[in-house]
């Protein structure tokens, strides 16, 4: 059997910039190649199918090793594989995840959440899954189904993220709401997108309307451009 390879964009350190672990230093490696085009996409490079190139899962792990044992890295315990979308590899994700386990790591998905039946693969490898759940007024499609079917398997340490732009209407919260209804305790966090301006009344309100049917709601901006950093 040929090595597993995928599509790498770049390995590096960093702050966790959104959600749960916000702050957390972590080892980040960014997919290449996604399943979607997101108006508000901050990672153009990331989404191409030709984007990055192909890396053995040799070369994978031993720069993730090199990250590690570096001044910079130095107090990262966990891994947040990124995108584009990681789910669009998920035999070489899951050897990764499963070494990166046995080497003390923490694995940190981020996902689109359109892959319910590699996320169910990949669940028990997982420590936490940062899961959006895409507006049609940002994508350009609706994939309810498809986000209520990841809810149903992703492990218990996962939250949820909505990213809202000028387009986002109140009726695709409403429903994003309705989904999560059977997880009422999924922590959710509402994002204004990066460069694609939400009114802040507006967002506000998106807010109330979310804590009136729901706890654990927040909203927070992507904290990398604020910082300054990747």
């Amino acid at each position: 059997m040929p090595p597993l390879r995928a599509r790498i964009v770049e390995v590096f350190s960093s702050l966790q910039g959104e959600g749960l672990r916000l702050g957390e230093r972590q080892i980040f490696v960014r997919f290449g190649g996604c399943n979607l085009r997101c108006d508000y996409c901050d990672e153009p490079a990331g989404r191409r199918a030709s984007a990055g190139s192909l890396w053995s899962s040799a070369r994978l792990k031993a720069a993730i090793l090199a990250l590690k044992d570096s001044s910079g890295a130095r107090g990262s315990r966990s891994i947040s594989w990124t995108g584009g979308e990681p789910l669009l590899f998920p035999e070489f994700l899951r050897a990764m995840m499963r070494w990166a386990s046995g080497r003390g790591f923490e694995n940190h998905l981020e996902t689109n959440g359109l892959f319910p039946s590699r996320l169910a693969l990949l669940a028990e490898l997982v420590d936490v899954v940062s899961m959006d759940i895409k507006l049609p007024s940002a994508t350009g499609r609706a994939t309810w189904d498809e986000h209520r079917a990841s809810l149903r398997v992703v492990p218990s340490k996962t939250y949820v993220k909505v990213v809202m732009t000028g387009s986002s209407r109140l009726r695709e919260l409403r429903k994003a709401l309705e989904i999560l209804e059977d997880w009422p305790e999924m922590p959710l966090f509402l994002q204004p997108a990066t460069g694609h301006a939400i009114p802040p009344r507006r967002a506000l309100g998106f807010l109330e309307f979310a804590r009136s049917k729901r706890k654990h709601v927040r909203l927070t901006p992507q904290w990398h451009p604020v910082w300054g950093i990747r």
